[in-house]
């Protein structure tokens, strides 16, 4: 079953994000994942 996640960024995480990509900054990239998706994962498998 597929599923999605919605993410709204404003302005400044759009640049951070391009930032990340455009340097391969993993540490960065891993840091993002954590502030952005920090529990919507696992609310997604819950259900709720």
């Amino acid at each position: 079953m597929k599923k999605a996640l919605t993410l709204v960024l404003e302005d400044a995480e759009i640049i951070e994000l391009l930032r990340i990509l455009m340097d391969d900054d993993e540490a960065g990239a891993l840091a993002f994942l954590k502030q952005h998706f920090k529990g919507k994962a696992r609310e997604l498998l819950e259900g709720s």
